[in-house]
């Protein structure tokens, strides 16, 4: 992502993409805030300056790196950009062990078809765990806020997989899996248990507005912006 901080810090126009599936595109799990697309929008404006980038969100719900290829013309290529976010994942590891070759491939393809069309940089985001609900103990066996894999739905080894493709490719990568697998919360009296990452949750597979901030604080290093907004501190 050199070439894309560059132009950033030197106030040049720059143009980057999101394409991802539901957890990219803003929907009605945020309730109204904005994703973590928006957030790095207003990130990159609140340290870069206006005008200075161009984000464009090209997330579908339901989607996959196979179908994104269908629509990387449209939606990636003409834009002509510096920097593509790909953020897909969740819906692919639906197809289980036997799906993940294929899913590798098709990940490769279209970063093969987006760098010799664009000659841009990519950042890879894995996708975030499954989380269990309250009461998954009963019918799951997962502890409530748990990070788990159902069956039929390897999430682990699908990020596992991406992060290995983009070391291969040279590509920056966040692994959001992991870091969400392992986070710890500590709760001092049972009363204040929130059941770990459920509080990032709309539904066991689609962060809530408190999850994309954490993926916005996740990525933000990666742009050098800070990891809290101005409009965060209510202390003055």
């Amino acid at each position: 992502m050199k070439k894309t901080l560059a132009k950033l810090r030197n106030g040049e126009p720059a143009t980057i993409v999101a394409i991802g599936d539901s957890i990219t595109e803003n929907t009605f799990h945020t309730r109204g805030r904005m994703n973590w697309v928006s957030l790095l929008d207003e990130a990159i404006f609140e340290t870069y300056g206006n005008g200075v980038c161009q984000v464009i969100n090209s997330g579908k719900c339901g989607t996959t790196y196979e179908e994104a290829l269908t629509r990387i013309d449209h939606d990636v290529i003409k834009y002509g950009p510096d920097l593509v976010i790909l953020s897909f994942g969740m819906n692919d590891a639906g197809k289980g062990m036997d799906g993940i070759e294929a899913f590798k491939q098709n990940a490769k393809t279209l970063i093969s078809r987006v760098r010799e069309a664009c000659n841009c940089e990519f950042l890879v985001r894995t996708p975030n765990p499954q989380v269990a609900p309250p009461g998954a103990h009963i019918q799951l066996g997962a502890a409530p806020g748990a990070a788990f894999d159902p069956p039929g739905r390897p999430l682990k080894a699908y990020a596992a997989a991406l992060v290995d493709l983009a070391t291969e490719l040279n590509c920056e990568v966040v692994d959001h899996y992991t870091l969400w697998a392992q986070a710890k919360f500590t709760c001092h009296r049972p009363v204040s248990d929130h059941c770990g990452l459920w509080l990032r949750m709309a539904d066991t597979i689609h962060p809530n507005w408190q999850g994309h901030l954490t993926f916005y604080r996740e990525i933000a290093d990666k742009f050098d912006t800070p990891r809290y907004f101005p409009w965060e501190d209510i202390s003055k």
